[in-house]
């Protein structure tokens, strides 16, 4: 596609790799609910806020709360709105990326029951880095299929993400498994089966798992997530998950075009990019080979007299011995629009 001049400032450099795994192929998350508590004027009865005296529906407290019901709100009467992460209201302490419990939030729930989340600065598998071969796997699932539902997932038996949505990804979990396990994606609002297969997750390795287009359904796109070898800088590589851009080049301020004519469902190698703050830009391929007769402007890149548009820019703090992958997911000058997302693997280790 051809454009004009607009927006955007970047540099330029080398690299390009190849490399990567496909694999082509549920558990509750309890959450105790704490209903909160706010000032009771003397007026106010213990159970509910006082009537509205002109009796507007808009009138904050209308309806009386019974004592069990948390200040948060009820279960929405709608069947869960589409923004709605869970379709059940969640109270403030309840992470988006996972539904409360079927149980009320029971405490008293066996810990098996209930995913073990890996967030940044803790390791919850000691022996992950050792590599022993009893060691669970840790995997995170991204949901990168383009004008599809609304998805839950079940890993095994548990159910790990609800309602996630185009564009989300979940924190990593441990599976346990010694061997092959069920992954289970449903339609969130009627709870079709749309995918099912056993995945083998080696003991140690961190995996993402990605839902992606497949003709009019989905399948799963699996990459496993590598230790970063480098101490001097952090490693980088790239995955086009877009079902329509073709080939695409990824640009780093600083570096020029790093990895070029990235494929659908094609992983670059890994880069060592120096620790800072860039700029991550992805066009449709350039029809030259070489790095040195490419020329990026604001808004576009340019060689052999062929000037192309960029589709989207992101952010990318680097952080030295920490990989980073940048997936390519959405529509190329159509909505959802082509966008990179930016996701860092050694919050597992």
């Amino acid at each position: 596609m051809y454009i004009d001049k607009n927006g955007l400032n970047l540099t330029r450099s080398v690299s390009d790799n190849a490399d990567g795994t496909q694999d082509m192929g549920t558990a509750e998350n309890s959450v105790t609910s704490d209903p909160g508590s706010w000032p009771i004027s003397p007026d106010t009865p213990s159970w509910g806020p006082p009537s509205s005296s002109g009796g507007s529906v808009n009138d904050p407290g209308f309806w009386p709360n019974s004592p069990n019901t948390p200040s948060w709100g009820p279960p929405s009467s709608s069947g869960g709105g589409s923004n709605d992460p869970g379709f059940w209201p969640n109270s403030p302490n309840t992470p988006s990326w996972g539904p409360p419990s079927s149980g009320g939030g029971n405490n008293n729930n066996s810990g098996s029951n209930r995913p073990i989340i890996i967030v940044p600065g803790q390791n919850t598998c000691p022996s992950c880095s050792t590599g022993s071969s009893g060691s669970s796997a840790s995997v995170r699932f991204l949901h990168a299929a383009v004008n599809q539902p609304a998805v839950s997932v079940r890993l095994g038996n548990r159910t790990v993400i609800n309602n996630m949505q185009f564009g989300n990804y979940t924190p990593y979990y441990l599976d346990n498994n010694s061997q092959s396990t069920l992954v289970t994606v449903t339609n969130t609002q009627t709870g079709r089966v749309l995918f099912q297969r056993s995945i083998n997750f080696a003991g140690s390795n961190a995996y993402t798992v990605s839902i992606v287009n497949d003709g009019s359904g989905i399948t799963l796109f699996t990459l496993t997530d590598n230790l970063c070898n480098y101490r001097n800088s952090g490693c980088l590589r790239a995955v086009n998950l877009s079902p329509n851009s073709g080939a695409v080049d990824i640009f780093l301020s600083g570096y020029g075009r790093i990895f070029q004519s990235v494929g659908q469902f094609n992983v670059t190698g890994y880069n060592g990019i120096s620790q800072g703050t860039y700029r991550a830009s992805v066009s449709e391929a350039l029809p030259c080979s070489s790095n040195n007769a490419v020329i990026m402007a604001d808004g576009y890149v340019e060689c052999n007299n062929t000037r192309i548009a960029i589709m989207d820019s992101a952010t990318l703090n680097v952080m030295n011995g920490v990989t980073y992958t940048l997936y390519v997911i959405g529509l190329a000058y159509q909505f959802p629009s082509l966008q990179i997302l930016a996701l860092e693997s050694d919050l597992v280790y």
